[in-house]
């Protein structure tokens, strides 16, 4: 079996390659489905966000292209994608998922927003039934790491996120925020992540649209901000100042000859707008239209993050901490095959554990203390067990 992973990132592909081979809500179970119909593609996990498409699989034979081809074929892509993936198989994809899930491999160094998203991608592996005893053990381990590296490196300080980076890129087209107006589309994570964002910049008057009436009531609700539904947003376009598209759309929803029309009536007052969505909702044929500054999720790479050097160098740490703990990831792949045993005996164990604590009659106080030296005590049997079960089915594969 082998452990890979094929796909293509900001670093490697711009905006308007990304989103022709993304993977929407709609198409997901369709790939998940002709994925797993592949004879050599045990488990997988698709993630796929404004910023990068991958497929993490668990294959029996090393056929490098199987993945590739899937990416190409499935999007119908006429181009040659040689120059835009990126293949890495065995410690080389275990060191890429913990580098990606800690925000080590983001536009924006140490965003903690891809932890959240690597997490609902592999939820939806899970529900699409993609994933088993390999993945799932293997996830679980990575996202425990993620977990050191955000708590024992200031990687994650102030929160930044590419929704972070949008406001600030805002405030170098205007002075203030307090009397402008703001639009978002999207009520999703990013959206209300933007509007937290803006909020601390200073803005106030802030409308929020979606497709799902009560999801922008909701969030309209925490910010005091104006809910509405995407087929009135043309009614408040001329009026807004900003406008952030965080929503998922299969093609533009704001289109150049709408928005000339909307200027008619702004006199020369400038609009800011910026797509971080992918596939991008807002045509870039407004970039020519005069007193538009339109901005996509790339033009974001360009804004200056005044903590560049502190995070770099806790990333530094953090790339350490992955370091580490790789070589034991990969020996657990090497052993999936027992994981489902492992899984029982840590289950029975801990069961076993449970019903003895409760035929002790004692002091809550003591209960707790004693919970806690029991899971000590369970957890140093099962990790010696687990070694010598892995040892012994390594030296069965290779004797």
């Amino acid at each position: 079996m082998l452990f890979c992973v094929v796909g293509l990132s900001f670093r490697t592909a711009p905006v308007e390659v990304r989103e022709k081979l993304s993977f929407s809500d709609e198409t997901l179970y369709d790939a998940y489905r002709l994925l797993l119909a592949k004879e050599e593609v045990q488990e997988c996990v698709i993630v796929s966000t404004c910023n990068r498409v991958e497929i993490y699989a668990l294959l029996s034979e090393c056929r490098g292209n199987i993945l590739k081809d899937f990416i190409r074929d499935f999007h119908k892509y006429r181009d040659s994608l040689d120059a835009v993936l990126y293949s890495k198989s065995g410690s080389d994809a275990v060191k890429h998922i913990c580098m990606v899930a800690s925000g080590l491999d983001s536009m924006v160094l140490g965003e903690s927003q891809i932890f959240g998203q690597v997490k609902d991608a592999f939820a939806r592996a899970v529900s699409a039934g993609a994933v088993s005893h390999a993945l799932e053990h293997l996830f679980s381990q990575v996202f425990s790491v993620v977990k050191k590296v955000r708590a024992r490196t200031k990687i994650g300080e102030k929160n930044l996120s590419v929704s972070y980076a949008a406001v600030k890129l805002a405030q170098s087209i205007f002075t203030t925020f307090t009397d402008k107006k703001v639009m978002i589309l999207g009520a999703g994570e990013m959206g209300e992540l933007t509007v937290r964002n803006l909020i601390s910049a200073g803005v106030s008057n802030v409308v929020v649209a979606n497709r799902t009436f009560q999801k922008a009531v909701e969030v309209s609700e925490r910010f005091n901000g104006t809910p509405i539904m995407l087929h009135e947003i043309w009614e408040y376009i001329p009026k807004i100042d900003i406008l952030i598209s965080a929503i998922n759309a299969p093609e533009f929803l704001i289109k150049s000859s709408q928005v000339s029309n909307a200027l008619v009536s702004r006199n020369g007052s400038p609009v800011f707008l910026v797509d971080i969505s992918v596939p991008r909702s807002i045509d870039p044929e407004i970039s020519r239209l005069q007193d538009v500054h339109l901005y996509n999720i790339d033009d974001l790479r360009a804004v200056v993050d005044s903590n560049a050097e502190l995070r770099r160098r806790e990333a530094e740490k953090g790339i350490n901490l992955i370091e580490n703990k790789v070589s034991e990831l990969v020996e657990c792949m090497k052993s999936y095959d027992i994981l489902p045993t492992l899984v029982s005996i840590r289950s029975k164990a801990e069961e076993i554990r449970k019903d003895g604590l409760l035929e002790i009659d004692i002091p809550v106080q003591q209960r707790e203390v004693i919970d806690l030296l029991t899971k000590s005590m369970i957890n140093k049997i099962l990790k010696h067990s687990e070694l010598k079960l892995r040892e012994y089915s390594s030296n069965l594969k290779h004797g």
